[in-house]
Formats: C-alpha cells, structure tokens, sequence
C-alpha cells in the first residue's frame, strides 16, 4: 500500500516541472502514470539493489519519490 501511495504523489511531482506545458487531461495522465509506474519499480526493485551493491539506503525514499519522477517531469 506505501508503494502505491507514493506512487500517486510521483504523478504530482512528475507534473510539477512542466504544469504549463502539458495543456491536455490526457497528456497529464500519461505522464502521471509513467512516472508512478517508474517509482513504484524503483521502490520495489531499486532500493534493494542500490543498498545491496553501493551501501546506498534511502531511509526516506527521496530517490524514487522526487528524484526519479523530476528527472522524468524535466525530461517530458
């Protein structure tokens, strides 16, 4: 259920680089989903994966909750 609440607020942060570029409903769906889709994969998959091969643990999940949805937010 956390990877799925935070999958939502990825969506926002997503819009949150680029709300006066995307001017249709379903552009911002598009988005709001891939970016959700790329969180909740970097929660599942990811972090096990940085914190077993780099010692890199997020307590927080600053990494897959706003670093990866703006990258892909300034990207679109």
């Amino acid at each position: 259920m956390e990877i799925l609440l935070n999958a939502s607020i990825a969506g926002g942060v997503s819009q949150g680089a680029n709300a006066d570029i995307i001017a249709s409903p379903f552009g911002s769906m598009i988005l709001g989903f891939v970016a959700g889709t790329v969180s909740s994969f970097g929660f599942a998959y990811l972090s096990a994966f940085l914190k077993k091969k780099f010692n890199l643990h997020d307590t927080c999940g600053v990494h897959n909750l706003h670093g990866m949805p703006g990258v892909i937010g300034g990207l679109t």
